[in-house]
């Protein structure tokens, strides 16, 4: 147990600087009204930092679900048997927020791409579901680096 401790708190740790690059990422969202294509040939250019967001988004999502998969089926069940099971099923229902914000995040940049909603929208709630996934990583990795730790 203490080997898959080690391995999903230095997950945590590369799980944290995606994290900060796609926060990076969705700041730059907030120029895109400035890069809006004007002809044809701006195209690519104007929706590069879309682009990128976008693919970075899809592969923070498959790590951090592999990554969830270690803590729930491995790790929270030693929190459980260890009497933590009120601490478990938060951690737990952090993830399943956590995921939904992505998901909402990933709706929004959809919906930006097909035209659904303008540049503000998107601006806007690239901006709201970031301050609330901050909010809940923070803490929830705060409280499993001190959980886990103690299986070293």
């Amino acid at each position: 147990m203490a080997d898959l401790a080690r391995e999903v708190l230095s997950e945590h740790d590369s799980l944290l600087k995606e994290w900060q690059t796609l926060n990076q990422l969705i700041l730059k969202v907030r120029e895109i009204d400035e890069k809006r294509p004007r002809s044809k040939e701006s195209f690519y250019e104007a929706y590069e930092d879309i682009s990128e967001l976008y693919s970075r988004l899809f592969l923070f999502m498959s790590k951090f679900t592999l990554h969830e998969l270690k803590e729930e089926n491995y790790l929270y069940l030693d929190l459980n048997e260890r009497g933590r099971l009120e601490l478990t099923l938060r951690l737990i229902e952090d993830h399943r927020r956590l995921n939904q914000l992505l998901e909402e995040l990933r709706k929004a940049i959809d919906d930006y791409r097909y035209m659904k909603i303008e540049e503000w929208e998107l601006r806007e709630k690239a901006e709201e579901i970031n301050q609330r996934m901050n909010t809940i990583l923070m803490e929830h990795m705060k409280i499993e680096h001190e959980e886990f730790s103690k299986l070293l």
